[in-house]
């Protein structure tokens, strides 16, 4: 009995180092399952055939099969050439939608991160706060404690502060004065702050 036991035992851990060579050989890409697949059919196994993907070429070759069995009529349509893809056409309402989803979410973001700062000791907040873009830096300002947004502001460099002052004050974000600005740049004769004339 005691040897009947033995050797089932060195059967069981016999087939579980196959199985478990085969599988190290698969996660090591020693055998190329998509070649193993092809020639065998393990796709069409019941258990293991769930991770195998049948393979392209028997499909492509049997839908052409199929296609030509039916009437001549279908023949001439497949034969027909086929049309060129269409382009997406959004609309002006799409478009405004995607918008204003996307600002609902950047204000979702900044609400949290206001949040985060405000429980942040006013020293530690400007000072991680002085490296953000100024623009980020002015929105989370915005959304914070008007006390915390104040002892943050104090604890700022006078430059930085007074900068930030000065973007809130005229209401325009700092990327949108640098894009005007680099507009009117490319315009020649044209200073920065100068409109540019309408030609006649």
């Amino acid at each position: 009995m005691r040897k009947k036991l033995k050797i089932l035992f060195i059967l069981i851990l016999l087939l579980v180092l196959i199985a478990g060579g085969f599988a190290l050989g698969v996660y090591l890409r020693l055998f190329d399952t998509q070649a193993l697949n092809e020639e065998y059919g393990l796709h069409e196994l019941p258990i293991i055939g769930e991770y195998f993907v049948p393979p392209a070429g028997r499909d492509h070759a049997a839908a052409p099969a199929e296609t030509a069995a039916p009437a001549p009529a279908g023949a001439a349509a497949a034969a027909a050439p086929k049309k060129a893809p269409q382009t997406v056409k959004i609309t002006k309402e799409e478009i405004e939608k995607q918008q204003k989803e996307r600002e609902a979410a950047e204000k979702k973001r900044v609400t949290k991160l206001a949040r985060l700062y405000n429980d942040m000791k006013a020293a530690d907040a400007a000072k991680v706060m002085e490296s953000l873009d100024i623009d980020l830096c002015i929105a989370i300002l915005q959304r914070m404690d008007e006390g915390n947004a104040a002892k943050v502001m104090a604890a700022f460099e006078p430059e930085r502060a007074a900068q930030i002052t000065q973007i809130i004050y005229e209401g325009v974000p700092q990327r949108t004065k640098n894009a005007r600005n680099a507009a009117a740049a490319a315009v020649p004769g044209v200073e920065q702050g100068e409109e540019a004339e309408p030609q006649q």
